[in-house]
């Protein structure tokens, strides 16, 4: 009878140490960071950079610079990236990263999207992408390239003429400022004027 106990005891520590003894050898998956969507995540000495990805404008040529950041310190920081593909062809953008989350590449957002052009990058594959914030190390990750094929980022495909067009609206905010600026000024001239009337 002890024997047939004994016996029991051991296949069942047997069993509960077959079932449940991988987590003992094998690395656990789950216990890794990851970026749970298509993008990747990078931290720059404060600044996460979060979901970056590389999407493909109508033209297939250029490639607008999709990310959220993070900006835990108390002031903006600049931030650049140089996507390198196939040899040495480079492409840098730069970005001003305002205290707090800023969404970067949203045509529809307050940061006007920021497109590089880099020979030979395609769709379904990645370029090499090199993160640098003044007075850190650069940090390197490879970075995806997509296109409008999702129904999710074919918001952030822009046509192929964004650039001027967004220079042109850029003008056009320029001068909306120049002329709000002039009208204050005159308004504060004419004040100015009544008072010495009186």
């Amino acid at each position: 009878m002890k024997i047939r106990i004994a016996s029991s005891i051991a296949i069942a520590a047997a069993l509960a140490l077959g079932a449940t003894g991988c987590s003992l050898i094998a690395p656990q998956g789950t216990l890794k960071p990851y970026a749970p969507s298509d993008g990747v995540d990078v931290n720059v000495s404060g600044i996460d950079v979060r979901n970056i990805m590389l999407i493909a404008d109508e033209s297939g040529e250029n490639f607008n610079v999709v990310f959220g950041s993070v900006n835990l310190t108390e002031a903006e920081q600049e931030l650049a990236i140089s996507f390198t593909s196939e040899g040495s062809q480079k492409a840098r953008a730069e970005f001003t990263i305002p205290t707090g989350n800023t969404l970067f590449g949203n045509p529809a957002g307050e940061e006007t999207p920021v497109l590089v052009t880099i020979p030979g990058a395609v769709p379904g594959a990645t370029v090499d992408a090199y993160f640098q914030k003044a007075g850190a190390e650069e940090v390197k990750y490879e970075v995806p390239v997509l296109d409008g094929t999702l129904a999710e980022y074919r918001d952030y495909v822009l046509p192929a003429d964004f650039s001027q067009t967004a220079d042109v609206t850029k003008s056009e905010k320029d001068l909306e400022a120049a002329d709000e600026a002039a009208a204050d000024t005159k308004i504060n001239d004419d004040r100015e004027a009544v008072e010495e009337i009186n």
